[in-house]
């Protein structure tokens, strides 16, 4: 009978992690340059389970199947292009992201570019950092009449050149950290390569990758999926206690 808990109390976590993700998909759906996340649930059919560990392989049970969440991972496809008319706002067609240094120093990466300027005229991301030109310095462009061309150069409302953006992405093998709003960073040791052929949209932000279709389908089979889960739970415990019960009346 515990065999039977444990594979339907995996069921439940499982559906119950799928579920804060799509929710979190949803909440970030006009999130500019969000990428969207998937759950990816492992069943263990077989007899033995295994889980990685910092040791090696450590055996979790044997007889009882059981799903975990193996992984989170990130949709990295581009989302479309939306013309905003408004200055401030960057998008990049192609690969890359924007470098922002943010108060702590640690260099933040993202592809949402709905920018502006602090009280010095220094481009920045709001609630983050500094945008970052390819020399690793600010960019200091006044004030909304300044203009960046397709190729990334940036030039300030006396239509002075002042730098150009520096775009970055990771080598081909090195992962992003995702954080929140967006933001991703590069771990330690990561390898990244300065990207020069993306073509930068000034006026237009990136939105989201969020398929709103697919997420409330997924929303509506998961929570199925955990109310079955749920169901059975009920179940196993009622045949549980009533086997509890005869083996007593003996």
């Amino acid at each position: 009978m515990l065999s039977g808990f444990y594979t339907v109390a995996s069921g439940m976590l499982s559906q119950q992690r799928d579920l804060d993700v799509i929710g979190n998909n949803l909440v970030n759906q006009q999130t500019p340059g969000y990428r969207a996340d998937r759950t990816l649930i492992s069943p263990f059919e077989m007899e033995l389970a295994t889980r990685r560990e910092a040791s090696g392989d450590a055996a979790l049970g044997r007889g009882a199947p059981a799903a975990v969440v193996s992984e989170v991972a990130t949709l990295m496809q581009n989302g479309d292009l939306r013309e905003t008319g408004r200055s401030f706002d960057l998008a990049i067609n192609g690969d890359g992201f924007f470098n922002i240094r943010a108060e702590n120093g640690q260099i933040m990466l993202t592809r949402g570019g709905n920018f502006d300027t602090d009280e010095n005229g220094d481009l920045v991301l709001p609630g983050v950092g500094r945008v970052l030109g390819r020399n690793g310095d600010t960019l200091r462009v006044g004030g909304p009449g300044f203009r960046v061309d397709e190729t990334g150069q940036v030039y300030n409302q006396d239509d002075r050149r002042v730098g150009s953006l520096m775009l970055t992405a990771p080598e081909e093998g090195s992962a992003l950290t995702k954080l929140d709003g967006g933001l991703f960073r590069a771990p330690q040791g990561a390898n990244m390569r300065i990207v020069n052929d993306a073509h930068l949209v000034q006026g237009s932000l990136e939105l989201s990758n969020v398929n709103m279709e697919q997420e409330l389908t997924g929303l509506l089979a998961t929570q199925r999926a955990f109310q079955s889960c749920s169901s059975a739970l009920q179940i196993i415990d009622g045949m549980d206690r009533k086997a509890a019960s005869q083996i007593a009346s003996i």
